[in-house]
């Protein structure tokens, strides 16, 4: 059973007064948590997703060609079809056809038996996204988080962390963009049904890009994520990915390592979370045992 989401804020525009292309909203059903407004409505035809620009980091321009590119090659299937675009009041939108699933997070808030199955075939799928012929797309969009943390955007290094980000900046590695990836392949954006993935979404970040940061970004633990908070979860991510694709472990842990940091950064008054951080950094030395 899918998750319903409650408004936790206000739309930035009045949805109902919009004039869409193909299709008339009846109601509003679901709202989805995201950087930008993405809601799930009734139309006079089916449901639909529909995602309003809010992030100064949207970018549904590279969504949209990246997604077609995908479909068009039959590359990828596991994706919602785009059903229309534009703009309201300036800001850019995106329609999608609605596909049933549930986050890792949902699945695992009340059935967690099953954890390292899922994990392994979480890992299997990003290796047969980054299979995935990338000659005809641009580069990824690139995030803060691609670099080491600078103190330009943090205001200080914690103690516990200082020697992580020197390791950052004396071993930062020469990065490849030379393999397609998702870019936000976190447990947010799979959607699972029968315990297989029914859909992969939100392709903003998509691109020829690099493949060990794509896969550090799934391993590292998010905010009250009740999973990737251990190294048996990692392991099994691991085992997933190894059996279609590879890596260079060094970049790997460079990027997990410079991952943990950021979150570490900026979620520093959450001390639970950063506990849970510290140990996984803390244990990095296991880390590279499994890779």
């Amino acid at each position: 059973m899918e998750i319903i989401y409650e408004k936790w804020r206000e739309l930035d525009v009045d949805i109902f007064n919009v004039k869409f292309k193909t299709f008339e909203i009846k109601e509003i059903i679901n709202y989805f948590p995201a950087g930008n407004d993405v809601i799930e409505a009734i139309t006079n035809k089916e449901n639909y997703v529909i995602k309003i620009e809010r992030s100064k980091m949207a970018d549904f321009n590279s969504e949209i060609n990246n997604i077609n590119y995908l479909k068009n090659n039959n590359y990828y299937l596991k994706i919602p079809n785009i059903i229309e675009n534009g703009y309201i009041d300036k800001k850019e939108y995106i329609v999608c056809s609605k596909i049933e699933g549930n986050k890792l997070s949902e699945i695992f808030n009340n059935d967690i038996k099953d954890k390292q199955e899922y994990l392994i075939k979480y890992g299997n799928e990003l290796a047969t996204i980054h299979s995935i012929n990338g000659k005809g797309v641009n580069e990824s969009k690139k995030r803060l988080i691609n670099d080491y943390p600078k103190l330009t955007n943090y205001k200080y290094y914690p103690k516990k962390i200082k020697k992580y980000i020197e390791f950052l900046k004396i071993n930062k590695p020469l990065i490849n963009n030379d393999t397609f990836i998702h870019g936000d392949f976190h447990y947010g954006n799979i959607l699972w049904k029968d315990k297989e993935i029914s859909a992969i979404i939100d392709f903003e970040y998509s691109g020829r890009g690099f493949k060990e940061q794509d896969i550090a970004w799934a391993l590292i633990l998010r905010p009250g994520q009740k999973f990737m908070d251990n190294i048996e979860d990692i392991k099994s991510f691991i085992k997933g990915y190894k059996i279609k694709g590879n890596y260079n472990k060094e970049y790997l842990k460079w990027c997990y390592i410079n991952g943990c940091c950021h979150f570490y950064l900026m979620n520093k008054k959450n001390k639970e979370y950063i506990k849970k951080l510290d140990n996984l950094l803390l244990n990095i030395d296991k880390f590279d045992n499994i890779l």
